[in-house]
């Protein structure tokens, strides 16, 4: 994960990593984007009830990426999420990994007061789709003042009409790592 801005953060920078500054790798994806059939997924980051309009852009031959996005977060379709303007835009672009990066899969955040767009130089929906797609709401619960949890829970209900929700907090969401 690399921040391409100058919003605050604790996280690298992406100059200070790579040497120069993100715009023109910037320009670069979206220019190989603009050559490629796409796959444009409306999501709400955050799940369908209370997330935040967004978009995926997607080259079509990786559409396995949108098909996972809208796994973890849901899918939310333009009618139902209606006019918006996205608050986040996640963009795939796995081959620049080989020309801009050495082979290594990188997530650049791209962050402005409205928008935060997440470049995923990467197929593994992992470090973008989800990961990503956490750190735009934890961005977002900063700003506005709500904790965003990265969690795994349960509903257990008892026989007696009991119910218990059980939360395990951790990086690996479910498991014991």
């Amino acid at each position: 994960m690399r921040i391409a801005d100058e919003l605050p953060t604790d996280k690298p920078r992406y100059r200070e990593v790579f040497g120069e500054e993100f715009a023109p790798t910037k320009q670069d994806t979206l220019d190989w984007l603009a050559s490629q059939e796409l796959v444009v997924v409306p999501f709400r980051a955050g799940g369908p009830k209370l997330g935040y309009p967004s978009l995926a852009i997607v080259p079509s031959n990786a559409a396995f990426f949108a098909l996972v996005l809208v796994d973890l977060q849901g899918w939310a379709s333009l009618e139902e999420i209606g006019p918006f303007t996205p608050r986040s835009i996640l963009y795939l672009a796995p081959p620049m990994r080989h020309t801009h990066f050495g082979g290594k899969q990188v997530v650049v955040h791209d962050r402005t007061e409205t928008l935060q767009e997440v470049f995923a130089y990467n197929l593994y929906p992992g470090p973008s789709a989800k990961k990503g797609v956490f750190s735009v709401l934890l961005d977002i619960g900063e700003r506005e003042g709500w904790l965003t949890l990265h969690a795994s829970s349960v509903r257990v209900r008892t026989p007696y009409e009991n119910e218990t929700v059980f939360m395990h907090e951790g990086d690996l969401g479910g498991s014991a790592g």
